[in-house]
């Protein structure tokens, strides 16, 4: 046995993550060669700068999870060359031995660098951090030749600590009550996120659709929300909604929503980017949606309805209510969406001859229900729109949701305003 010692537990907001053996990848296309030798000292400090990357998580008799730390030494660099059509070797995830995992694979000199982590130590922003601490750091090393040395950082705090720490309290409402009124109101399809009768041990792939608009029609959708003062998010959540009505063929059926909040910047004093595992709120919404309903109209109700929920304080405590048991989607509810906008991905530091050509995310989960979530970000100035599911049709949804963008751009291109 290796001495090991435990960092701290799971709070209850990231238990359900554990619950779901969920890891996320955030996958880097690159152009340009790799040193994979630098890139491997590289990870190496990032993991001696972030010690709990290093962790992996242990069961109490009480059922609760904790981060623990041991004297064995991480992985490292895990470099997979392909040729063809060639599959590469599965990943296996087990959080119970190692909480992050980095993947180098060149298949026939197109070059992927994936950071996988366990979502209970990290969101989205959280992660898009480290991996650009991991590309400055590689770039100091192929371009200097060495590296300061790392500054340590402790575990990132919870998100209960971070708002006990500024007097955000739990409150009476969640958010989710504004779903109630679809709850048991409707003769429903069969649900998407049924549990099926395969309880993985280990964490699966959620299988991944994409669509993607042109620089010209991106240009033209956020033109579009300059010229209505809409956010991007507002209008983009409108979006997929829309295309989720029109798939689901039940007009008569409201489309409940749940989408996740940066708290970052809405909490006083802010937190910075990987203070915090996941400093995020709830957000819902539930889209009454009719033949002739307009884009806007939606989505300036949605922007509203968010605005209402923050300055009242909803949003900022709706995490506090939440089990951490995942069972799929709420009995007697229509099939929620979730859906997060991952905004602008900003230019990644690198060395000479080397760019960031394209990016995307991945998601693992060990679960019996259906996982069904969309994300979007705009890279090199193109909307890139993500539908990780286990539903039946995933490119039916982005190609509607592809259809309805493309039609908001044109639109705009129309009326001629910038």
């Amino acid at each position: 046995m290796f001495p090991s010692s435990g960092i701290r537990k799971l709070a209850r907001s990231e238990e359900m993550f554990a619950e779901t053996h969920n890891f996320v990848g955030l996958a880097a296309h690159v152009r340009g060669s790799v040193d994979v030798d630098a890139l491997a000292e590289a990870f190496d400090a990032l993991l001696a700068a972030h010690p709990v990357l290093n962790g992996h998580l242990e069961q109490s008799p009480d059922g609760r999870w904790e981060i623990v730390l041991d004297d064995l030494m991480h992985e490292g660099l895990d470099v997979v060359e392909l040729h063809g059509d060639d599959e590469p070797p599965p990943l296996l995830f087990d959080q119970t031995a190692a909480l992050s995992h980095l993947r180098l694979t060149d298949r026939d000199g197109q070059i992927q660098l994936t950071l996988y982590i366990h979502h209970s130590l990290a969101d989205g922003h959280h992660q898009f951090s480290l991996v650009e601490e991991l590309f400055s750091t590689y770039t100091d090393l192929v371009t200097t030749g060495r590296t300061s040395p790392p500054k340590v950082h402790s575990a990132p705090v919870s998100l209960e600590v971070v708002l006990a720490d500024r007097n955000v309290e739990k409150r009476p409402r969640s958010g989710l009550e504004r779903l109630l009124a679809a709850m048991f109101a409707y003769e429903l399809p069969p649900s998407r996120r049924a549990p099926s009768e395969s309880n993985p041990v280990l964490p699966q792939r959620v299988p991944m659709a994409y669509c993607k608009l042109s620089e010209a029609d991106t240009e033209n959708i956020v033109a579009f929300c300059r010229a209505h003062k809409l956010g991007l998010n507002s209008l983009l959540s409108a979006a997929v909604l829309m295309a989720e009505w029109q798939l689901r063929a039940t007009p008569n059926i409201p489309v409940p929503y749940v989408y996740p909040v940066d708290l970052r910047y809405l909490l006083s004093p802010p937190v910075s980017a990987t203070e915090c595992t996941n400093p995020v709120g709830i957000a819902t919404y539930l889209a009454e949606i009719e033949h002739g309903t307009d884009v806007i109209d939606l989505a300036r109700d949605i922007n509203d309805t968010f605005k209402k929920d923050i300055a009242e304080g909803v949003i900022q405590q709706s995490f506090l209510h939440f089990s951490p048991q995942y069972v799929g989607n709420p009995p007697g509810l229509p099939d929620v969406v979730m859906f997060t906008d991952n905004g602008i991905v900003p230019p990644m530091r690198m060395p000479p001859g080397m760019e960031l050509s394209a990016s995307h995310g991945e998601l693992y989960f060990a679960v019996s229900s259906g996982i069904e979530i969309y994300t979007s970000k705009i890279f090199a100035g193109q909307l890139m729109i993500e539908y990780h599911s286990h539903g039946p049709e995933p490119e039916k949804s982005v190609n509607t949701i592809d259809t309805i963008l493309r039609g908001i751009a044109a639109r705009q291109a129309g009326a001629g305003v910038r």
